[in-house]
């Protein structure tokens, strides 16, 4: 391989994606204007494209991306090819029909109604890397496939059938879902491999990636991890909003995802797939502001963002393709501050792949822990309500935390953070929970919720949590099931451990809690009392410990025995983000304090430590209640406090382009921020 002078591996990527086809007459003057909205880098569709179908053919588009790359190259724009790698036309399928994707009986799988999904095992792959070579001649600069895809139960063609058959030793017919899981992961990682050769035959240096699964169930084959050693950049949608409800998309969505996309990269640029277009609706484009927060929440995050259009080229013209040219203008002229930057995290939220891999949406029916509690896992609550309220808690508390996954536990990423969070993370492995368990003893802090850790990878129940010492758990007594306003709880002692806490007795857990008794060393901070039969019946006043405190080795563990997140996630009791934030506090110290920000106001800290520079984004969600959000309300006089090692030469707000005055004592900085959108703040030493 020749030595790399690819930016796309050491610079900040401003990407613009055009994902329809173009009048013919606008196609050449589409670099100036990407140029004039200074994006540095195109994923190209429309000149390999019909439609939103774009595969490379040389007898097709063999002069249209000469002179196009040439033109783009001219005005500092590198080209990253798109290749559609999950679908081929009616027509193609009809002269070529074992090229399809095929159900349990035999029918080949539509893809959007209109195309047929291709299979990644089968001869269209040869055809799929004859035109890459082809496309290798140009001078691009990076490949990125869209897709590949195992769809539903897997593909049940012949060769699928016959290489399944080699791999487990029985037929696909009979495959169990963690199987069908693996045959798909491996059948779309070995199609990454085989692109990965293609590229390196050729010599050149180019980039390679893959709409990869980020925080949803691996229903299609295309996990991060499975691929990861074959690519050169991670990329996930995380800005593809709203398909639905606009009200109901976390306003957090972009941040989740570049989170998890970060700890995931492992030193690779990490990607997040933002779509101009109020979805799904393919022309219509965003408010200035919800285009403003589809930026920022990424960048904040240390993410790449890439921008696409899917109508025409005017729709640069909008408010929302001008908002996107001004925030690019910025990142272009700061751009040394986005580069070689690392997240500054305290706590770390685990997305457990197995749980969601093996739950996917609500949880499905399986025996739960049946030696113990002879229940459905079902019945013990949902991971995905439990994840997303609790990560909702941290955004809104400030706290700078992490989301990893089970491959940065057993990578031994866990010594990074002070405290660690499983939000009924019901499947963990042996290894895992070992390595938990380990980083406890050595110090650490851990807050778990309900069945976390109850089953093992695969779904399969345990006899009896591996947690329960952690925790000083004696045994499992039973589930108690409350209806939503049937249930209370109390807060044990004189007052309330949890600061700002409404009351000494406050609404309980909205469906599952598990009964235990502990053992005699444990602190009691909570405690659940019985469900009533009815919101207006006789109170209950028996009561059991629901939030406990305990020491392990050299660290701190807290058990809470319900679903403190999903309450948060369905309900919105406040009380149950005052519990969260309280324990967190109690475990680590920040070296940054924010106070006086709406709980809407999302806080980043990132560093530079080569260039001993400290990096605060302040991204403000805060709207009218309504989303589409259609402009801000500022938030004035943020105060925020910040732990230095060194003396501090500056703090200036780049992006409103200001000079702050600030305080400095006894190695904390303070200073005083008014946020109407987006700011930069840097701190230099």
């Amino acid at each position: 391989m020749v030595k790399s002078d690819n930016r796309l591996r050491t610079k900040p990527m401003r990407i613009a994606a055009i994902q329809f086809s173009q009048r013919p007459e606008d196609t050449m003057k589409i670099p100036a204007i990407l140029e004039g909205g200074k994006f540095n880098v195109e994923q190209l569709l429309h000149i390999v494209g019909d439609g939103v179908y774009g595969l490379y053919e040389k007898s097709k588009y063999y002069d249209a991306l000469k002179a196009y790359v040439a033109e783009s190259s001219k005005r500092g724009i590198d080209i990253i090819l798109y290749s559609n790698a999950h679908m081929i036309s009616v027509d193609t399928f009809n002269n070529h029909q074992d090229w399809a994707q095929r159900d349990s009986d035999g029918k080949h799988v539509m893809a959007y109604d209109t195309y047929v999904f291709a299979c990644v095992n089968s001869p269209w792959r040869d055809s799929f890397f004859e035109n890459t070579r082809d496309a290798l001649e140009h001078d691009i600069k990076g490949i990125f496939i869209d897709g590949p895809v195992v769809v539903g139960n897997g593909c049940n063609c012949d060769i699928c059938k016959k290489l399944f058959a080699e791999q487990f030793g029985h037929s696909l017919d009979s495959a169990n879902p963690t199987e069908i899981r693996e045959f798909k992961t491996w059948s779309v990682a070995k199609f990454m491999k085989d692109t990965r050769e293609v590229i390196t035959k050729s010599g050149r240096d180019v980039v390679l990636y893959a709409n990869s699964v980020g925080l949803s169930a691996n229903t299609t084959g295309c996990d991060l991890d499975g691929i990861f050693p074959y690519v050169d950049l991670i990329g996930s949608e995380g800005g593809f909003i709203f398909y639905g409800n606009p009200n109901y998309t976390s306003i957090w969505r972009g941040a989740e995802c570049t989170k998890y996309l970060e700890s995931k990269s492992y030193g690779k640029p990490y990607v997040v797939f933002d779509a101009g277009n109020h979805q799904p609706w393919a022309r219509h484009m965003h408010t200035e502001a919800e285009t403003t927060l589809l930026y920022s929440d990424v960048i904040a995050n240390g993410g790449n963002v890439w921008y696409g259009i899917h109508g025409l080229i005017d729709n640069f013209n909008t408010t929302a393709g001008k908002t996107a040219f001004n925030i690019n203008r910025f990142l272009a002229e700061n751009e040394s501050y986005f580069e070689n930057t690392k997240r500054y995290a305290d706590v770390a939220l685990v997305w457990s792949r197995d749980t969601i891999n093996c739950y996917a949406g609500q949880i499905a029916e399986s025996d739960f822990v049946q030696k113990e509690i002879d229940v459905d896992v079902s019945d013990i609550g949902s991971f995905q309500s439990e994840f997303f309220g609790i990560s909702d808690m941290l955004f809104r508390n400030h706290t700078q935390f992490a989301i990893i996954d089970e491959t940065n536990i057993l990578n031994g990423d866990l010594s990074k953070y002070k405290t660690i969070i499983l939000p009924n993370t019901i499947c963990l492995d042996d290894k895992a929970i070992e390595t938990i368990k380990q980083y406890v003893e050595n110090g650490g802090n851990l807050i778990a919720t309900l069945a976390s850790g109850m089953c093992d990878h695969t779904g399969k129940n345990r006899p009896s949590s591996p947690f329960n010492k952690l925790f000083g758990i004696k045994n499992m007594k039973e589930i108690v099931s409350y209806k939503a306003g049937c249930g209370y709880m109390t807060f044990e002692g004189e007052k309330p451990f949890a600061e700002n806490a409404s009351d000494k007795i406050i609404a309980g857990f909205s469906d599952k809690v598990i009964k235990c008794s502990f053992d005699d060393k444990v602190e009691i901070l909570a405690s659940s009392y019985g469900p009533m039969e009815g919101r207006y019946a006789e109170f209950v006043e028996e009561k059991y410990p629901s939030v406990i405190v305990t020491s392990y080795g050299k660290g701190k563990t807290a058990y809470i025995a319900g679903g403190i997140g999903q309450t948060y996630a369905d309900y919105g009791i406040l009380d149950m983000k005052y519990i969260i934030e309280s324990l967190v506090s109690r475990f680590t110290k920040s070296d940054i304090i924010v106070k006086n920000a709406y709980p809407t106001v999302e806080v980043e800290m990132r560093t530079q430590d080569d260039k001993e520079r400290k990096l605060i984004h302040l991204v403000n969600m805060t709207g009218f209640m309504q989303r589409p959000i259609e402009s801000f309300i500022e938030c004035k006089n943020i105060e925020i406090s910040l732990k230095v090692p060194k003396s501090v030469k500056s703090v200036k707000a780049l992006y409103h382009k200001c000079t702050i005055p600030f305080t400095e004592e006894n190695g904390v900085v303070k200073f005083l921020v008014n946020l109407y959108d987006y700011e930069l703040i840097t701190v230099e030493m």
